[in-house]
Protein backbone atom coordinates (compact mmCIF):
# COMPACT_ATOMS: atom_id res chain seq x y z
CA UNK A 1 0.00 0.00 0.00
CA UNK A 2 1.51 3.02 -0.74
CA UNK A 3 0.39 6.39 1.46
CA UNK A 4 -1.21 9.15 2.00
CA UNK A 5 -3.57 7.09 4.28
CA UNK A 6 -6.80 8.52 5.96
CA UNK A 7 -7.18 7.29 9.43
CA UNK A 8 -9.52 7.19 12.21
CA UNK A 9 -8.62 6.66 15.54
CA UNK A 10 -11.17 6.10 18.92
CA UNK A 11 -9.47 6.01 22.28
CA UNK A 12 -10.75 6.81 25.69
CA UNK A 13 -8.71 10.16 27.27
CA UNK A 14 -7.80 9.82 30.87
CA UNK A 15 -11.39 10.44 32.39
CA UNK A 16 -12.96 7.77 30.20
CA UNK A 17 -14.73 9.51 27.40
CA UNK A 18 -14.23 8.18 23.88
CA UNK A 19 -12.55 10.64 21.13
CA UNK A 20 -11.97 10.47 17.88
CA UNK A 21 -9.12 11.95 15.72
CA UNK A 22 -9.65 11.65 11.90
CA UNK A 23 -6.34 12.99 9.22
CA UNK A 24 -4.09 12.11 6.27
CA UNK A 25 -0.60 10.39 7.49
CA UNK A 26 1.93 10.30 4.65
CA UNK A 27 4.43 7.57 6.71
CA UNK A 28 4.31 5.16 9.53
CA UNK A 29 6.44 7.51 10.83
CA UNK A 30 3.29 9.97 11.24
CA UNK A 31 1.19 7.57 12.69
CA UNK A 32 3.84 6.78 15.66
CA UNK A 33 3.75 10.56 16.05
CA UNK A 34 0.00 10.73 16.13
CA UNK A 35 -0.06 8.08 18.57
CA UNK A 36 2.51 9.66 20.65
CA UNK A 37 0.88 13.41 20.51
CA UNK A 38 -2.37 12.12 22.09
CA UNK A 39 -0.77 9.46 24.25
CA UNK A 40 -2.72 6.86 22.61
CA UNK A 41 -1.88 3.33 23.86
CA UNK A 42 -2.89 0.10 23.72
CA UNK A 43 -5.15 -0.16 26.69
CA UNK A 44 -6.94 3.37 25.95
CA UNK A 45 -7.15 2.87 21.39
CA UNK A 46 -10.81 1.87 20.67
CA UNK A 47 -10.94 1.70 17.35
CA UNK A 48 -8.35 2.05 14.42
CA UNK A 49 -9.92 2.85 10.54
CA UNK A 50 -6.61 3.10 7.71
CA UNK A 51 -8.86 3.87 4.45
CA UNK A 52 -12.39 2.96 5.93
CA UNK A 53 -11.12 -0.23 6.43
CA UNK A 54 -10.26 -1.68 10.28
CA UNK A 55 -6.33 -2.17 11.29
CA UNK A 56 -5.47 -5.50 12.15
CA UNK A 57 -4.54 -6.64 15.77
CA UNK A 58 -0.64 -8.10 13.78
CA UNK A 59 -0.36 -4.91 12.34
CA UNK A 60 -1.58 -2.66 15.61
CA UNK A 61 1.28 -4.48 17.80
CA UNK A 62 3.62 -4.26 15.27
CA UNK A 63 3.02 -0.27 15.35
CA UNK A 64 2.72 -0.60 19.44
CA UNK A 65 6.26 -2.43 19.51
CA UNK A 66 7.79 0.63 16.91
CA UNK A 67 5.97 3.25 19.47
CA UNK A 68 7.34 1.82 22.77
CA UNK A 69 11.13 1.12 21.10
CA UNK A 70 11.13 4.98 20.46
CA UNK A 71 9.45 5.91 24.04
CA UNK A 72 12.23 3.71 25.34
CA UNK A 73 14.87 5.52 23.32
CA UNK A 74 14.06 8.82 24.88
CA UNK A 75 13.00 10.31 21.68
CA UNK A 76 9.41 11.14 23.29
CA UNK A 77 9.83 15.45 23.80
CA UNK A 78 11.23 15.23 20.10
CA UNK A 79 8.09 13.80 18.29
CA UNK A 80 6.00 15.98 20.45
CA UNK A 81 8.34 19.12 20.22
CA UNK A 82 8.49 18.47 16.19
CA UNK A 83 4.77 18.35 15.93
CA UNK A 84 3.82 20.88 18.11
Amino acid sequence: MGYPFWIRLKYRNDVGRVIGFTGSILSESDLLDVLARYEITRSNLVTVYVNGKTYTTSRLESIFVKLESRMSEGDRDGLIKSNA
